[in-house]
């Protein structure tokens, strides 16, 4: 029984070591026959990575050969019938190859290019769903094919930049020392990655901007103002010169809806008072919603406002006219990037002019500026502000006006609050073309006014007829064809 197990091993073992020689010969015949074979005086071409080798068989030994440019490639003769060839630079070369009796054996050109089959694998490693072939020419390397976003764009372009920096590295002596350098030649130059790659996808961006703003101001302000006059000449004013009544401020239309005025007259005093007690309330609604589409990695401005002139000084007396533009301003810089996403550099500026001085208008400015990553319709605010304002003056006669009751007619007091609530909301869409007739524009739903709505109805607007569709025709087959050529049964 023992005897059987161990004959039965041996049969095991023998077998196995048949199959290893027989896929060891099958390896070194696939080897074979894909090695380039030179002879017969003929002209091979060869393609040799940068830093990797390949083996040229000869029909015969060789006995002399020659480079023309070491710089691209190293050569050396194998058992006189084998050819090995390193390469060392980018570039192209040839070799000949005589043998014993000087009779041409053949040419090799070779051709020294990136190593292209190994990025090519470095990239369907990282990026295994990108359509992406790569091309060596001469010192550069091109990429061609489609990318399904930027990310995976930049991501390739990368990895075939480092496969460039092979490059400025050279191969000092046969034994292949490598160490820092470059080739011996004049030209030193790298390269670069030429990028012909096309984006797929939906790449238009859209971009709703929401600026929503209410203000809120209330003023309340209380003001006294007497004089007195005696014997035809004499006048006494507790509050100076600058509260004497005159009939411009007693009939002034600032006072005349918030101030009561009382007057004491004799045959030689004369008495006027004005109190002057005010209460205003204010509230302002902004509203903006620019809308704005373009391609990813192209910048877009949106302006909808105006501009004024501004004098600008300049040497000799002159002056130019330089303008500030004012409204609402908007400047986004989309990239869409993998899985949706979308990058947003953002700048929205919302102006308007408050009021007038010698040295033009003044201006209101509300700016955000803001770096934010989104998907297709999420929405983000990007800026808030609340804001909430006190101021008070008093300005009263020494003594006088801290008594009570009385202090009153001695002093004057404002009070000014305001307050302000303001946000700023971005969405970004992935936007589609629409059919035409899908279209809605703000001018659809206007009827210009006939004269009856317009002198008898004071309309500025016609009102639409409850039939908005348009008139019709009778077609030859004894349909019904609208004005815009749409069939209605």
């Amino acid at each position: 029984m023992q005897t059987m197990n161990i004959l039965a091993s041996r049969i095991v073992g023998l077998t196995l070591a048949f199959a290893l020689m027989l896929m060891t010969v099958n390896a070194w015949a696939q080897n074979a026959n894909t090695r380039v074979r030179l002879g017969q005086g003929g002209n091979q071409d060869l393609v040799v990575p940068l830093f990797k080798s390949n083996v040229v068989e000869l029909d015969r030994e060789a006995a002399r050969i020659s480079v023309g440019s070491p710089d691209i490639a190293d050569i050396l003769i194998l058992r006189a019938t084998q050819l090995y060839v390193l390469g060392k630079d980018i570039g192209t070369t040839n070799v000949l190859l005589w043998d014993r009796q000087d009779v041409l054996i053949g040419t090799l050109s070779v051709e020294v290019t990136h190593d292209l089959e190994s990025l090519k694998g470095k990239l369907y490693d990282i990026l295994p769903d990108e359509s992406i072939a790569v091309y060596s020419t001469q010192r550069n390397i091109v990429l061609t094919g489609t990318a399904s976003s930027v990310t995976a764009m930049n991501a390739a372009v990368r990895l075939a930049d480092g496969y460039l920096q092979q490059i400025s590295t050279a191969v000092e002596d046969q034994a292949f020392d490598v160490e820092e350098g470059r080739s011996t030649r004049e030209d030193r130059a790298v390269g670069e990655v030429i990028n012909l790659l096309k984006v797929g996808g939906g790449q238009t961006v859209m971009l709703e901007v929401k600026v929503a703003e209410i203000s809120r101001e209330e003023l309340r302000g209380w003001d006294t103002a007497f004089q007195a006059t005696w014997s035809g000449s004499s006048r006494w004013n507790p509050l100076g010169a600058d509260k004497s009544f005159v009939p411009a401020f007693l009939g002034g239309p600032a006072l005349s809806d918030t101030a009561l005025f009382g007057s004491f007259t004799s045959n030689d005093f004369l008495f006027d008072l004005a109190l002057v007690a005010s209460k205003e309330k204010g509230l302002a609604r902004i509203l903006a919603e620019p809308t704005l589409t373009t391609l990813t990695g192209t910048e877009a401005n949106f302006l909808s406002g105006g501009s004024f002139p501004i004098p600008v000084p300049q040497s000799l007396d002159k002056v130019t006219i330089e303008y500030k533009e004012f409204g609402i301003q908007l400047t986004f810089l989309p990239v869409v990037l993998g899985s949706g996403h979308i990058n947003l550099r953002l700048d929205v500026d919302i102006s308007e002019i408050t009021g007038e001085t010698q040295f033009g208008p003044t201006l209101s400015n509300r700016t955000a500026s803001s770096t934010v990553e989104l998907k297709d319709g999420q929405t983000m605010g990007i800026a808030g502000l609340i804001s909430e304002e006190t101021r008070e003056t008093v300005r009263k006669f020494p003594g006088l006006g801290d008594i009570p009751v009385l202090g009153a007619l001695f002093r004057s007091q404002q009070f000014q609050n305001g307050e302000s609530e303001l946000v700023i909301m971005v969405t970004p869409h992935l936007a589609k073309p629409i059919a035409p007739q899908d279209i809605s524009l703000p001018t659809d739903k206007y009827v210009e006014p006939n004269d009856w709505d317009f002198y008898l109805m004071g309309r500025l607007e016609g009102k639409s007829p409850r039939n908005s569709a348009p008139p019709a025709t009778a077609d030859d087959e004894g349909g019904v064809e609208g004005e815009y050529g749409q069939q209605i049964n």
